[in-house]
């Protein structure tokens, strides 16, 4: 199939209006509120929405939700005792929160769930208290992912019911702690089990963080502290249970104020960004080696929101870095253009189209979940300064000023702010340049400013008034990164990795194309050249800015150079799955 087939096959999702947004859970109220949504990520956020809300299949019913907690084996995973149904809730309930929207299919299904509590506190088919096996520890995962998607919608509208049906989990938690918590479950559950291991107690630390915040019943605490103690990464084991706990644990660290769990989380992290299962798009896979075979939306939602967890607390740039690759890159192509999010192979020098799977069980709805976290971490606010952090629509409000950025990045490499209300005098604007930007060009209503540049921040002072326009173009670093101890190279231009789909240039792929060598010129890392594609501005998730033509040498006829066209990874939502390749062989490049 050629590009222009590829193109007019593609799934385009309709411009987004403004959509609002709230705070950040655990967030002073004035750090991120009412964020508009216009750009590329509002239109992904739109697509997971109405997928999650009107879209299959298969269709999300409330007798299709709430078969995990009945149960009911008439869909996959209905031993998972609330996961599908838990995830459902806390979905809607963020997005209603951050976005200002209702769901009332969401309000009428959570008396519906909550009708169907056992009387021991747990959801589901009956626990084995005295000799739990594969499926105990699937209800303890189900009724986990409850508890959060409980609390999470008793944040948007608390009823007491909820809260009750909340603490009855917890309860039942705390009845089968010394169990899980004892040295012969670990070791019947540590490996092997994979998505029933002991990844399915310890993920629990988040739900009953939350649930001493909520309750200040020390019970729930202490619980959390000691399952804490046995977050230990294993070969093989699921990555999505496992960054979830260490996500636990930093929640833990923000309602107790002991650093020991967030130093752990910070240890945990750095371990993971050296290892190998950390992937050139920024993302994870399904598995930690040696079964790293494919992704997963769920790791990756994790991966993202572990970062800007981290950055939140400690402002150390290496969290919002990755969270900012793992946006443009592997969180994008991890969406399907139906709005799921799922499962992609893994190959050597890229991904493969065929075996990849929509995981509506879990991926489209934690992927949906993701939405909130990343436009929340758009802006931050001290006493003295407003910091735009990631370039990403969003909106802040503090002492007055409401500010809305509204990013054209894919399009033109360029942000919008603009300034919606208040008038403080001079406010200090402190503009992240990230380190896939060469230099920022930045305007006040078409005039440059004085502008002084601390470490990776540009920093104006000015008097705004309602309607002022801050322009900032992101002048981009186009640059070949060497991959590991490998004879590839990832092409990135600025936040974007960049590929070929075989969908769009399928000669590309004759055999051996493990041989083709592309010719991205030389000179250092960051000065490659190449020549922009015709751009495609009208298409939905296209990226325009960073489309290019390049030459190679076919593996099989090196003799006889072609010419391929270079796009970021993220437009795989675009269209159906194909084979992509963007880790190269290159010539000419140091």
């Amino acid at each position: 199939m050629n590009r222009r087939a590829f193109i007019k096959r593609a799934a385009l999702a309709p411009a987004l209006a403004s959509v609002p947004f709230n705070s950040p859970d655990g967030a002073p109220e004035e750090s991120s509120r009412n964020t508009s949504a216009a750009g590329a990520l509002g239109r992904r956020y739109e697509l997971s929405l109405r997928r999650v809300l009107s879209g299959g299949p298969p269709v999300y019913t409330p007798d299709f939700v709430l078969a995990d907690v009945r149960p009911e084996p008439e869909r996959r995973f209905t031993n998972f005792s609330g996961d599908l149904s838990g995830r459902y809730v806390g979905a809607l309930a963020l997005a209603a929160r951050h976005y200002g929207k209702e769901f009332p299919q969401c309000d009428e299904l959570v008396p519906r769930i909550i009708g169907l509590q056992k009387p021991d506190g747990h959801f589901g088919a009956d626990f084995h208290f005295e000799n739990p096996k594969d499926n105990d520890l699937a209800i303890l995962w189900g009724n986990g992912r409850l508890l959060v998607g409980l609390l999470e919608y008793d944040r948007v509208k608390p009823r007491p019911q909820i809260r009750a049906s909340a603490k009855r989990i917890g309860d039942f938690l705390i009845r089968v702690g010394p169990l899980m918590n004892s040295d012969a479950i670990r070791r019947q559950f540590d490996s092997g089990h994979f998505a029933t291991g002991y990844i399915c107690w310890t993920q629990n630390i988040e739900g009953l963080a939350e649930l001493y915040r909520v309750t200040t019943d020390s019970s729930y605490k202490v619980l959390a502290e000691r399952i804490s103690r046995h977050v230990v990464r294993h070969p093989s084991e699921h990555v999505h249970g496992f960054l979830t706990s260490l996500r636990g644990m930093v929640d833990l660290c923000k309602v107790t104020g002991d650093q020991h769990y967030l130093e752990q989380a910070e240890r945990e992290w750095h371990a993971i960004a050296s290892s190998k299962d950390l992937l050139v798009t920024g993302g994870v896979p399904e598995q930690w080696s040696p079964a790293n075979m494919r992704t997963e939306g769920c790791a990756e939602a994790d991966w993202i929101r572990l970062s800007l967890a981290l950055w939140a607390l400690t402002e150390k740039p290496e969290y919002l870095a990755m969270a900012e690759k793992t946006i443009f890159n592997e969180f994008a192509m991890n969406q399907f253009e139906t709005g799921d999010f799922g499962h992609r192979m893994l190959t050597p020098t890229g991904i493969a189209g065929n075996h990849d799977a929509r995981a509506w069980w879990c991926c489209s709805l934690h992927g949906l979940r993701c939405f909130p976290d990343i436009v929340s971490a758009a802006f931050r606010t001290k006493p003295d300064a407003i910091y735009y952090d990631l370039p990403v629509d969003g909106r802040v409000e503090s002492e007055g000023l409401l500010l809305s950025a509204v990013s054209s990045l894919d399009r033109d490499g360029s942000v919008r702010l603009v300034v919606l209300s208040g008038d403080v005098g001079d406010r200090r604007l402190e503009i992240r340049q990230p380190d896939w930007a060469a230099d920022l060009e930045v305007s006040i209503n078409g005039k440059r400013p004085s502008i002084g540049k601390r470490d990776d921040y540009r920093r104006i002072s000015h008097h705004y008034k309602p309607g002022d326009v801050i322009s900032i173009h992101y002048v981009m670093k186009t640059r070949v990164i060497a991959w590991r101890d490998t004879a590839r190279g990832a092409l990135f231009h600025g936040p974007w990795l960049l590929g070929v789909p075989k969908s769009a240039d399928s000669p590309y792929f004759d055999e051996p194309s493990e041989m083709n060598r592309l010719r991205v010129g030389g000179g250092p890392q960051d000065d490659v050249r190449l020549d922009h594609a015709c751009a495609r501005n009208s298409e939905t998730f296209a990226v325009p800015e960073a489309e290019f033509q390049v030459k190679y040498l076919p593996g099989g006829y090196p003799c006889q150079p072609q010419e391929a066209t270079l796009c970021p990874v993220s437009e795989q939502t675009r269209g159906a799955s194909t084979d992509w390749e963007f880790l190269f062989n290159t010539e000419g490049t140091s």
